[in-house]
């Protein structure tokens, strides 16, 4: 999924760990850790994914913050 518009995203993990990383091949395999308490922030424009794991002990919960509206392919 990526954002279309021209505006960032900048999210903070609350709990849990979030999974994602950046580029135009989805790979899950390569995808990164964000554990409570990290920052990201997704550059507008730029194709990224992001998940949790079907295996996490517990849900991931993110703060996400920027100016809309967002057109998401």
């Amino acid at each position: 999924m990526s954002d279309s518009d021209g505006t960032d995203r900048l999210h903070v993990v609350v709990s849990g760990v979030w999974w994602g990383n950046s580029g135009p091949d989805f790979d899950p395999h390569n995808a990164v850790p964000a554990r409570a308490g990290s920052f990201v922030r997704r550059v507008a424009g730029t194709p990224h994914y992001d998940s949790a794991r079907p295996d996490a002990t517990e849900p991931a919960a993110i703060a996400v913050t920027g100016i809309g509206p967002v057109e998401q392919t």
